[in-house]
């Protein structure tokens, strides 16, 4: 049951860094990795796809992941989203608790901003 947590896992934080960097990706990496992490296709389904040998497709896979680490490690991109998270999170609780309405406004105003950043 173990190693079925950490296939999900894994494939989570692939699609994740996918999400967040797969633009920067060149379009048939870009390709692959959506029919792998989105369709949920199997190697050998893609190899059909594609035209190319399911060896192919694993090295493609394999690069294209690797460049995606190599893009979140140099931009932190996920890391900075969560950070912003958490403070939207924190102001919000603050406004719960404020009596001054013309600052909540603010507080809200400024969550929106923080937001949409990402």
């Amino acid at each position: 049951m173990e190693k079925k947590v950490d296939i999900l896992d894994e494939r989570l934080r692939v699609s994740e860094l996918f999400d967040y960097y797969g633009v920067l990706l060149k379009e048939s990496q870009s390709k692959l990795l959506e029919a792998y992490i989105l369709e949920d296709l199997s190697l050998s389904e893609i190899a059909e796809t594609e035209g190319i040998s399911r060896q192919g497709v694993h090295d493609n896979l394999k690069r294209s992941i690797r460049q995606l680490e190599e893009f979140d490690d140099k931009l932190e991109l996920i890391k900075k989203s969560k950070e912003i998270s958490g403070i939207a999170y924190m102001l919000k609780e603050t406004i719960s608790t404020c009596k001054d309405e013309k600052l909540k406004e603010n507080i809200q105003i400024d969550i929106v901003k923080l937001e949409n950043i990402f």
